[in-house]
């Protein structure tokens, strides 16, 4: 999957799922995503998708350092922890 495949995926989930308007929402995340497919692959960046989508569907958004974070742990990245 490639970013703006991802994004639009979102978007679709944060359309059907809140009022808060998916395009603007998603478009937030894109930079995690582009981050996923330059050091992963495909299968990474529909990963991300899976996890961000499952979280905004369980009522949760998500800003996009958290999808960031994600990012991060689908990669294997040491992070501080915090900021």
């Amino acid at each position: 999957m490639r970013p703006g495949e991802a994004v639009r995926q979102i978007e679709y989930v944060i359309d059907a799922t809140t009022t808060d308007g998916g395009r603007r929402c998603a478009a937030g995340y894109r930079p995690a995503f582009e981050r996923v497919h330059a050091a992963g692959d495909g299968d990474d960046v529909a990963d991300l998708a899976a996890a961000l989508g499952d979280e905004v569907r369980d009522g949760a958004r998500p800003d996009p350092a958290a999808a960031g974070r994600v990012a991060d742990e689908l990669l294997g990245v040491a992070t501080d922890g915090g900021s």
